[in-house]
């Protein structure tokens, strides 16, 4: 027996009333902030290391291929489970004339497996810097940004080492 507006007990949460629902939470899981589209990896800070996450605490996205080159270029050969992966760049012991291209060898060699499977194309490397500890940077460290293409988009990217 039951009186106007209630209904038996287990149809609803509680027996009695319309059931309540929660608010659709907003937003694709590792989306891109530019599209809202949902993309393959996860979003990288490559200066601080961590993932990338919106204002809601949801972490951001990045294209697969764009991350695989990252975790290449970040990655110090012998270090990740992965044993192949990586660069081998402190094999580099001096800053001399070629260590420009030294290091444009040794992440290309980084990179080799995704120029392999036809993923991307390596374009170059920029803005190299020696450190001299008057520049900002102490003596041996070196940075620049490593050029290379997306085959899969066509889009030209930099990244920074």
């Amino acid at each position: 027996m039951s009186g106007a507006g209630t209904q038996p007990a287990g149809t609803t949460s509680a027996g009695y009333g319309e059931p309540s629902t929660a608010t659709e939470v907003g937003g694709a899981f590792l989306r891109d902030t530019k599209t809202g589209k949902s993309l393959g990896a996860r979003k990288v800070d490559p200066h601080t290391r961590n993932y990338v996450m919106d204002a809601n605490g949801r972490i951001l996205g990045v294209n697969s291929v764009r991350a695989a080159v990252q975790l290449s270029l970040h990655t110090e050969r012998g270090s990740a489970v992965v044993q192949d992966m990586g660069h081998r760049l402190r094999e580099i012991e001096r800053i001399t004339p070629s260590t420009e291209r030294q290091i444009l060898a040794a992440l290309t060699a980084a990179v080799q497996p995704l120029i392999a499977q036809g993923l991307i194309e390596v374009v170059g490397f920029k803005n190299f810097r020696a450190g001299d500890d008057k520049n900002g940077m102490r003596r041996g460290a070196v940075y620049g940004r490593f050029l290379w293409r997306d085959l899969t988009t066509d889009q030209e990217h930099e990244e920074f080492v």
